[in-house]
């Protein structure tokens, strides 16, 4: 299986869209935008390069399949405090093709994202974390298969249930 990770551009907001809204997302994305033209807005930023949020595409074989964003854990004050590593650089990821959902895509995606993006473009960086709700076992079993283990549980603002960090050292993805 073959990964590549492109940055997302607003060409691709309608398949995000979509991708947040399916049956399998829809717990861990309700709150974000339901129409393009909202989320055209509410990633303005990101897709500018105004923001230290970098969204990306995930392709496999030539389909795009997700989306992951990366962001270093100190560039959010609220999320640096809760998370408590300053070093590390933090990531969110969906797979969002509901046929390809439980088929260990997810596990690939997040050992080659960590391998290919994160340590080619975070050198420094110590540790990758990444803070699912509690609740989504598919992203947790995910993320330890990867080697990542659960740390904190820590609650943000915006969301009602806590999440947990997950975190893993980069050598983990290093040769």
């Amino acid at each position: 299986m073959s990964f590549v990770f492109r940055p997302m551009t607003t060409a691709d907001i309608p398949e995000l869209v979509r991708w947040m809204a399916a049956d399998h997302a829809q717990p861990w994305f309700g709150e974000e935008p339901r129409t393009v033209e909202r989320a055209r807005e509410h990633y303005a930023g990101e897709l500018e390069g105004s923001s230290a949020t970098r969204m990306w595409i995930v392709v496999v074989d030539g389909r795009d399949v997700g989306y992951i964003q990366d962001y270093p854990v100190v560039a959010y004050d609220d999320y640096s405090v809760r998370v408590q590593d300053l070093e590390a650089i933090a990531f969110d990821f969906l797979i969002g093709e509901p046929d390809l959902v439980d088929r260990g895509i997810g596990t690939q995606m997040i050992t080659a994202f960590c391998r290919d993006v994160l340590c080619r473009d975070y050198p420094e960086a110590p540790r990758f974390v990444a803070s699912p709700d509690v609740r989504n076992a598919r992203s947790i079993r995910a993320l330890e298969k990867c080697g990542f283990t659960q740390g904190l549980w820590i609650q943000p603002e915006s969301v009602q249930y806590p999440e947990v960090v997950c975190t893993a050292p980069r050598e983990r993805f290093t040769p």
